[in-house]
C-alpha cells in the first residue's frame, strides 16, 4: 500500500489514539501557535458531568487550549478506527459547561473531533461543523488546512478574546427547487405590482438584484466550504452582503445602497476586464438597478435566507422562465429552458474530450441561458480534476484554458438578452463567459444591423473571423428552437435563407426555392459547417422531422453530411414545464470526414428513456413522487451513457440497443427504428398458442342508414358514448347533433366494440353494454364487431392487453399525436384463448357484470332508503338546482 504523509506524520504510524495524540495533535497544536502554558493535557483537565442523549456521566477531553488565562479550544482525539461523530454530543456538552463556570461571557470558542482521518471543528453551541478535513488536507497551501488556522490559531483567537458580545449571526436555509420558483414568482409579483414597469423590465432588473444574491452566496461558500451543504446553517452576519442588515446600514449613506454601493462595484469590476478583453459585457455601462429601495428591500427580505448558489446550475433559466410564464404560453418557453436531467444526459452523451495534449470545443449556437454550456464546463473541469498526472498548477491552467478558449454560446436573443444571462451563469460558475456572442449564427454573413451597438458590431466581427478561419468545433450540444422559422417576407430573411443549401427543394428534379425552413432545421446545415469531421452534434430534435413525410429530404440530409450514431428517445412529457406537448429524441450524430464521401453508415446506438426529464414537473408544489422521480432519471442517465460509451468504444452491449444501418433509410425515430409490431408473434406459436391478424377476430361495423346522423341537418338530442381509459363505457353528454363539430355522428349498439384512435395505446377499447345501446360516437372511433361465434368481450380481453396494446402503439401514425386507425391494426397479429378456456372467460365475466349491476342496484337502494328517512330530496330542492346551476 503506498505511503500517506502529511506534513505532521505518516498515516501507517497512526495506530491508536496514543499515536494520534502525539504524532498528530500534539505537532498541529504547536504548529497552531500555542505554547506549553496554553496546552493542558487530559491529566490536568477538570472533570465534568456531560450529557449524550439521556445519558450523563463524567468526562475530560484530551486537550483545552488557553489564551489570557481562559479556556478557548476544546480537543479531543480518538484512534484512526473510531468514528469522530459518535463523540459530538459528549463535546459539545463539556464546552457548554467549561462556558457555564464562566458568567458574563463564552469564552470557549470552539471544540475540536479528530481521528486524524477526519478532523471537525465546530462552534462551541452548535452540532454542524464549521471545517471538515481529511487527513490529506494538512498540508500547507491547502484550503481549508488555511480556514483551520485562521479559525484555531492563537493569532485567531487572540483576535476574538474580547468581552464583546459574539458577532450577529445570520441564518442560511437550503430549499427545494419548487420552493426557488414560488420565491421567484412571489418576487416577480412584488416588481410587477409595486414598480408599475413592464414584465421584460421587472425580470431585468430582477435578474441583476438576483446576481448580487449568487455572488454573495458564492462568497459565503469559499469562506464556510463546510457548512453550506446543510439544511440550515449560520455564520456571522458581517460575512453576509447581501442582507437587510447590510441595507440598513448604509442606508444613512445612500437611499438605495444595493445598487449605488454593491452594483456600482460589480459594474466597475466587469468594466475593467472588458477593457483588457477578458470579459465581454453582461450589464450595460452605466446601469443601475431601476427599483425604488422599498421594492429592493422586499425581495431582499424574501431571499436573504436563502441559500441559492448551487440550487440549480441553470438558476437563471428557471428565473427566466417563473418570470415569462406570466406573460408567454408554455411551448414559447421551451425554447428557452431545458430540463436539467436533459442537459446532463445530452452532456453524458456528447463524452467531451478533455486533456493536456488536446480539449474538445464546444458551442451551443442558440444557448438560451446557458444550460448545456454550464453543464460542459462543470464535466470538463472535474475531467481535469480527475486526471492524477496533473499537478495543481497545471490543472488550474488547463481549467483555464477550457473556460477562455474551449467554450462558445451565440444567441440573437435581445429581450431578454439571453447572451448576457449565458456569461451571467457563467460568471458565476466559474466563468466561460468570454467566448458567449451576441449574434444570429444562423446568417451565414453575420451582418451587422443598423441598431447593433459598437459591441456587437466587434462581437460578430470576432465570431466570423473565427468562423472564416475553417471547421474548429468538436462537439455541438444543443436544444434548437423547434417552433422559429425563416421565410421570404423580408429581405433579411431571405438573404438568410439563400444562404443554405436546404433552402432549394430539388424533389422533384428542379432546384425549386424553399418559401421557408423550421430553424430547428437550418441549424443542422449551420453545425455541419463549423464542425470539424469526426465532430458531434449532440441534439435534442422533435419527432416529428425523425418521422414524418414531410421531412424525407430532411432525413437525406441528415445522412448525406452526418453518421447517426445514437437516437435516444425522450419520454412524451419531458418538456411538461414548457407546457410543450411534443414527442422529442436526443440524436446524437458525427459529422462526416469532409475528404472521405465514401464513409459507411454503421449499427445506431438506440434507447427510449423513461424518466429522464419527467422529473422536472409542471407544478410548483413538491410531492413525495419528485424524489423518487429524480432518483429513476438520475439512474437513467447513468445507464444510457454508461450503455453509449460502450457502444461507441466497441465494446459488446446488449443487442436490444443496436439496430442495424439499414434500418434509418426512412424514419429516425426510435419507435419506428427499434422496435416492430408482432415481435411477440414467434413466440407465442413456439409455445402453442394460436394467433391470427385482428381481422379475423373483429370486422368494421358497416353502419345501417338509420344508424349515420348527418349532423347539419339533425337537431335529435343525442347522448355521446365515452370509452374510458379504464376499458369500460359510460354515458357523456347530451346534445342536440347540430351543435357537435363533426360532419356525421354514428349510433352504436350493444355488443360492439369501440375503439379509441388516440388512445387505444392508453387501453381505451371498451364493448358497449345494454344501458348504452344508441349511443353515438364520432370518426375518432373503430367500431367493431366480432366475428363469427367469438364473444366480443374475448376480443376486448385481447385488444386491451400490453402486448397488443405495445403493438398498437408501435403501428401508430404520428410521432406526437399518435393514431391507431383500422387499416394500421386489421394487420396486427393477436394470440387467442383455447375455445374451451373461451367458454370460461366469457361465463365468468358474465358472472362480474352480474354482480356489478347487482352492487350498483344495492348502492341505489341504500342511496334512496337515506334521502327518504333524512327527506334528502324534494321537488324544491330540484326546482333550486335547474334554476341556479351554473353552465357546464
Amino acid at each position: 500500500m503506498k505511503s500517506r504523509s502529511n506534513k505532521y506524520c505518516n498515516y501507517n504510524d497512526l495506530n491508536n489514539e496514543a499515536a494520534v495524540e502525539g504524532l498528530f495533535v500534539e505537532r498541529l497544536i504547536r504548529d497552531l501557535g500555542y505554547a506549553d502554558h496554553q496546552i493542558k493535557r487530559k491529566t490536568s483537565i477538570d472533570e465534568l458531568v456531560t450529557a449524550a442523549g439521556t445519558t450523563k456521566r463524567a468526562y475530560k477531553p484530551d486537550y483545552v487550549l488557553f489564551f489570557d488565562g481562559k479556556p478557548r479550544i476544546v480537543v479531543d482525539a480518538k484512534s484512526p478506527t473510531t468514528a469522530i461523530d459518535d463523540h459530538i454530543m459528549q463535546a459539545a456538552s463539556y464546552a457548554f459547561m467549561l462556558n457555564q463556570k464562566y458568567p458574563g461571557g463564552n469564552p470557549v470558542v470552539f471544540y475540536v473531533l479528530t481521528n486524524a482521518t477526519r478532523t471537525k471543528v465546530y462552534p462551541w453551541d452548535q452540532r454542524e461543523p464549521i471545517l471538515d478535513l481529511s487527513f490529506d488536507d494538512f498540508i500547507d497551501n491547502n484550503t481549508k488546512f488555511a480556514q483551520l488556522r485562521e479559525a484555531l490559531s492563537i493569532s485567531a483567537v487572540g483576535r476574538s478574546s474580547s468581552e464583546d458580545p459574539p458577532p450577529a449571526a445570520h441564518e442560511f436555509f437550503r430549499r427545494s427547487i419548487d420552493e426557488v420558483n414560488s420565491v421567484f414568482a412571489w418576487c416577480h409579483q412584488h416588481i410587477y405590482k409595486k414598480g408599475n414597469i413592464s414584465q421584460a423590465a421587472g425580470f431585468e432588473e430582477f435578474v441583476k438584484v438576483v446576481f448580487l444574491k449568487l455572488l454573495s452566496d458564492r462568497r459565503v461558500r469559499e469562506k464556510y466550504p463546510s457548512l453550506i451543504e446543510k439544511d440550515k446553517f449560520s455564520i456571522p452576519t458581517s460575512d453576509v452582503r447581501f442582507s437587510s442588515e447590510w441595507i440598513r446600514e448604509r442606508s444613512e449613506d445612500h437611499p438605495n445602497p444595493l445598487s449605488a454601493t454593491q452594483f456600482r462595484d460589480l459594474l466597475n469590476t466587469i468594466e475593467t476586464e472588458i477593457q483588457t478583453g477578458k470579459r465581454k459585457r453582461i450589464f450595460r455601462k452605466d446601469d443601475e438597478i431601476n427599483l425604488n429601495p422599498e421594492i429592493i428591500k422586499g425581495v431582499v427580505e424574501k431571499l436573504e435566507h436563502i441559500y441559492l448558489f448551487g440550487v440549480d446550475a441553470d438558476l437563471n433559466g428557471r428565473l427566466f422562465e417563473t418570470f415569462l410564464s406570466a406573460t408567454m404560453r408554455g411551448k414559447d418557453l421551451g425554447q428557452f429552458f431545458t430540463p436539467r436531467s436533459i442537459v446532463k444526459l445530452g452532456t453524458k452523451l456528447a463524452d467531451i474530450q478533455v486533456s493536456r495534449a488536446r480539449t474538445e470545443v464546444v458551442i451551443d449556437g442558440c444557448c438560451g441561458t446557458g444550460g448545456f454550456l454550464i453543464d460542459a464546463l462543470a464535466d470538463m473541469w472535474a475531467k481535469v480534476d480527475a486526471n492524477g498526472t496533473l499537478s495543481q498548477a497545471d490543472k488550474h491552467a488547463l481549467k483555464q484554458e477550457i473556460a477562455v478558449q474551449k467554450i462558445y454560446g451565440v444567441d440573437i436573443g435581445r429581450e431578454p438578452n439571453m447572451a448576457r444571462l449565458t456569461r451571467m451563469n457563467m460568471y458565476l460558475h466559474g466563468d466561460g463567459g468570454s467566448s458567449i456572442f451576441e449574434a444570429d449564427i444562423l446568417d451565414k454573413a453575420l451582418e451587422t444591423l443598423p441598431n447593433d451597438s459598437p459591441e456587437v458590431r466587434a462581437e460578430k466581427l470576432q465570431l466570423s473571423n473565427k468562423i472564416a478561419q475553417g471547421p474548429f468545433v468538436d462537439v455541438v450540444l444543443t436544444n434548437p428552437p423547434f417552433a422559429k422559422a425563416y421565410g421570404r417576407s423580408t429581405e433579411s430573411e431571405r438573404r438568410i435563407l439563400d444562404a443554405y443549401d436546404m433552402a432549394s427543394d430539388s424533389s422533384k428534379g428542379s432546384q425549386k426555392p424553399r418559401n421557408s425552413l423550421r430553424s430547428a432545421l437550418m441549424f443542422f446545415e449551420r453545425y455541419s459547417e463549423i464542425l470539424r469531421g469526426g465532430g458531434r452534434l449532440v441534439t435534442v430534435v422533435d419527432d416529428g422531422v425523425l418521422s414524418g413525410s414531410d421531412y424525407v429530404w430532411f432525413r437525406d440530409f441528415i445522412r448525406a453530411r452526418f453518421l447517426v450514431k445514437g437516437i435516444v428517445s425522450l419520454p412524451g412529457d419531458a418538456f411538461q414545464r414548457s407546457q410543450a406537448r411534443v414527442k422529442t429524441s436526443i440524436l446524437i450524430l458525427e459529422r462526416r470526414i469532409l475528404n472521405a464521401p465514401t464513409q459507411q453508415q454503421g449499427p445506431v446506438f438506440v434507447y427510449a428513456c423513461r424518466h429522464v426529464g419527467v422529473d422536472d414537473p409542471q407544478r410548483r408544489r413538491s410531492l413525495p413522487i419528485d424524489a423518487e422521480n429524480r432518483q429513476l432519471a438520475a439512474e437513467e442517465i447513468r445507464r444510457v451513457a454508461d450503455l453509449f460509451s460502450s457502444f461507441s468504444a466497441g465494446r459488446s452491449v446488449p443487442q436490444e440497443f443496436v439496430i442495424p444501418a439499414e434500418k434509418i433509410t426512412d424514419r429516425m425515430d426510435a419507435k419506428y427504428c427499434w422496435k416492430r409490431p408482432g415481435r411477440r408473434v414467434s413466440e407465442w406459436i413456439s409455445a402453442g398458442i394460436h394467433t391470427s391478424p385482428v381481422s379475423e377476430i373483429v370486422e368494421p361495423v358497416q353502419f345501417a342508414p338509420e344508424d349515420i346522423i348527418e349532423t347539419s341537418e339533425s337537431d335529435e338530442i343525442v347522448r355521446y358514448l365515452v370509452v374510458e381509459y379504464s376499458g369500460f363505457a359510460r354515458g357523456g353528454a347530451e346534445m342536440a347533433a347540430s351543435a357537435t363539430q363533426y360532419p356525421q355522428l354514428f349510433r352504436v349498439h350493444a355488443g360492439n366494440i369501440v375503439v379509441s384512435h388516440i388512445s387505444a395505446h392508453y387501453g381505451a377499447v371498451a364493448v358497449v353494454p345494454n344501458e348504452l345501446d344508441g349511443c353515438v360516437v364520432t370518426k375518432e372511433v373503430s367500431v367493431l364487431r366480432a366475428l363469427g361465434d367469438l364473444d366480443p368481450r374475448i376480443a376486448w380481453i385481447v385488444l386491451r392487453s400490453p402486448e397488443v396494446r405495445a403493438d398498437m402503439l408501435l403501428s401508430a401514425s404520428g410521432a406526437n399525436r399518435t393514431r391507431i386507425n383500422w387499416p394500421e391494426m386489421k394487420d396486427l397479429r393477436v394470440p387467442l384463448p383455447s375455445p374451451a378456456l373461451r367458454t370460461s372467460i366469457v361465463s365468468q365475466l358474465l358472472a362480474a357484470e352480474e354482480r356489478e349491476r347487482t352492487a350498483a342496484a344495492d348502492r341505489q337502494a341504500v342511496t334512496e332508503l337515506v334521502y327518504r328517512e333524512l327527506t334528502l330530496e324534494s321537488a324544491e330542492a330540484s326546482e333550486i338546482l335547474d334554476a341556479f346551476k351554473p353552465p357546464k
